[in-house]
């Protein structure tokens, strides 16, 4: 047995947890409304426990919200002072038991059992990871951090307008969920998102892709295509790493922001079109309309309103919360029953500056799961760059000296000959087109 409990219990949750952990179950502990609220956010929990007389908050309140979190909930509810109000409140949430102070411990024990008969532990699994996504009501963005939750408000603001947003931040911060987020708060959300990574596409198919083409508008066009700006009419089109875009290119798409139209090639008929622009880029756009490299034109009509994701390493209390939703997603997909991250793994998380952000602590994650032979993760699943920094890493002289570029340059360079190119772009969280240009960078030869 090893579901994992939470008890909200201002006086009797220690004990109450050594009772329990004895029998093979992981109990965490919170003495108020608002700890217990946030440490089911981030585990939800197989089983909570709740006192209905919290020091900061009514216990059937906070039952109501972990049932907003996870319908399926699993709830025993204790109070010492019982009365029929309660008892009917009780039922209406729906909870799985109703315990009267004092009471005997077995009592609890008992309870346990028969919620644990009810429910085989598989689907409890299912049901939680879906839920789990389903709970953040702006797409598969998972956050509790303050930066987060600002972010999140701007969002709400922002997205039932059609004003054009420029996403900046580091690779693998998530720019392209963010994106999504709007569009899916916004009255757009019924039409489609059409996602377009300006670096990914040849400069000379990227035209095409845009705006479609007619039949004969060149060699082999046998067929009218529609572009990807005619797809997104009505909703969003996302266009990832702007800064990348080609500056003949540059012309084209402010033209479409200026007049709302596309021609596909070889046609002499231009579309109105309605779409709304977000933009997403990792470089200095500013910088690179100083270098002429980019029309300023365009970035005054992409960058109206601008939102900064912030790197992962200033998004500490996110951390732990993310790995956790990464844990379970990996273990339903591998079909293992892991349910815990040791504490000493989560401190070599939480240790870690993480260059290639969220996307390189799910591939981190992803690993850990692949090599958990138990139900925790432990610190050796964990990859042996994350274990054993230093081994790898001058530390007196990263603290002081290194940027998120240093380190990086510095982790290519510590890591080529260990590992494939394959793998050190998925420990950077990156691709291996954008490890191959910072190569060329930082003119780092391919180890051979």
């Amino acid at each position: 047995m090893s579901e994992r409990l939470l008890i909200a219990d201002s006086n009797i949750k220690e004990n109450l947890r050594d009772y329990l952990q004895k029998d093979g179950f992981i109990v965490d502990c919170a003495s108020n409304f608002q700890q217990a609220l946030n440490t089911y956010a981030s585990y939800l929990h197989d089983i909570a426990i709740i006192e209905i007389e919290l020091p900061d908050g009514d216990g059937m309140e906070l039952a109501r919200k972990i049932k907003g979190l996870n319908p399926n909930a699993r709830i025993i509810l204790t109070t010492s002072y019982p009365s029929i109000n309660s008892a009917l409140k009780a039922l209406k949430l729906r909870v799985d038991d109703f315990l009267i102070k004092p009471f005997v411990y077995d009592e609890i024990k008992v309870s346990l059992a028969e919620i644990i008969k009810k429910n085989s532990e598989k689907d409890e699994r299912k049901e939680k990871v879906t839920l789990f996504k389903e709970k953040e009501n702006v797409s598969s963005i998972i956050g509790e951090s303050v930066e987060i939750k600002l972010l999140f408000e701007k969002i709400k603001k922002i997205a039932n307008t059609s004003t054009n947003v420029l996403l900046l931040g580091e690779t693998g911060t998530g720019k392209e969920l963010f994106a999504r987020a709007i569009h899916e708060a916004s009255y757009r959300k019924k039409n489609s998102f059409v996602a377009i990574n300006c670096a990914s596409l040849p400069e000379n198919l990227l035209e095409s892709e845009l705006f479609g083409f007619v039949k004969g508008a060149f060699t082999g066009a046998t067929f009218d295509k529609k572009g990807l700006f005619e797809i997104a009419d009505g909703g969003t089109a996302f266009l990832d790493e702007i800064g990348d875009l080609p500056l003949t290119l540059q012309a084209k798409i402010l033209r479409v922001l200026e007049d709302r139209e596309i021609r596909p090639l070889g046609s002499v008929v231009s579309k109105k079109v309605d779409i709304r622009f977000i933009s997403a880029t990792n470089k200095d756009l500013i910088e690179k309309v100083k270098e002429g490299k980019f029309r300023e034109d365009l970035f005054f009509r992409l960058n109206v309103i601008t939102l900064n994701i912030p790197p992962l390493r200033e998004r500490g209390k996110d951390i732990e919360l993310l790995a956790y939703y990464f844990m379970r997603n990996f273990a339903i997909k591998m079909n293992k029953n892991i349910k815990k991250i040791d504490p000493q793994a989560i401190k070599i998380l939480y240790r870690h500056s993480w260059p290639g952000n969220i996307r390189e602590l799910q591939n981190v994650i992803e690993q850990a799961v692949v090599f958990c032979e138990s139900d925790t993760i432990m610190c050796h699943d964990l990859p042996e760059y994350i274990q054993n920094p230093d081994r790898f890493f001058d530390r007196t002289k990263e603290i002081p000296i290194l940027s998120i570029e240093g380190y990086t340059k510095e982790f290519i360079l510590k890591y080529q000959s260990i590992y494939t190119e394959q793998e050190l772009a998925d420990m950077l969280g990156i691709s291996r087109k954008a490890l191959w240009e910072k190569r060329k960078k930082w003119g780092i030869p391919r180890f051979a």
